[in-house]
């Protein structure tokens, strides 16, 4: 609910007028607002209104109507192997990659040390890369403000226990509190038995 009387009243504020639900700020702030009140009425008479209408439900046999005119395939067979139309661009797109391929292997074979260097090189360059990373995020983690005082707090073994236990226990919590937000916990208006 927002402050009193600074702001009108918000949809929250109008639904507690459903459920009889009004606060005293509000009432204070119904008898000073010409708006509010207008709001008010105006939203009473809409659910009035909309409490009236009837209830529509289909006639008895429209779903068997409905499904005598739904038309169902029978089911196809799906071979376990099955391979698409061969057309003269797909075994020109074959030949090129197995020709590729095949040239690939030949060089390869006969370029054996220069395919090492580069291997070789790649990899030192990887790890380099890697090891700089780490370096950069460790020295940027230990120049935090928060960092000497999380390392006293799992600085023994037991503390360590300790908080992992905790992170666990809340993680788990998490999880309950969200499962009990996601389930619906009443009956569903629109399911049938």
């Amino acid at each position: 609910m927002t402050p009193w009387p600074a702001k009108h009243l918000t949809a929250d504020d109008l639904d507690a007028f459903h459920s009889e639900a009004l606060t005293k700020e509000m009432q204070l702030h119904l008898e000073t607002c010409e708006d509010c009140r207008y709001l008010v009425a105006a939203d009473r008479e809409l659910v009035e209104l909309l409490g009236r209408l009837p209830v529509l439900e289909p006639q008895a046999g429209f779903v068997d109507r409905v499904m005598t005119r739904v038309t169902i395939a029978e089911p196809v067979p799906v071979p376990v192997l099955s391979f698409p139309r061969l057309t003269r661009s797909r075994v020109g797109g074959l030949l090129a990659a197995a020709a590729g391929i095949c040239l690939s292997v030949a060089w390869s074979a006969t370029n054996r040390a220069a395919l090492d260097g580069w291997l070789i090189a790649a990899q030192s360059t990887a790890v380099d890369s890697v090891t700089a990373l780490a370096q950069a995020t460790m020295a940027n983690l230990a120049g935090q403000s928060w960092y000497e005082s999380a390392r006293q707090i799992v600085g023994s073994p037991l503390r360590t226990a300790v908080v992992v236990a905790a992170s666990g226990v809340l993680y788990l919590t998490g999880i309950v509190a969200l499962r009990r937000l996601i389930t619906p916990s009443g009956p569903v208006s629109n399911a049938r038995a």
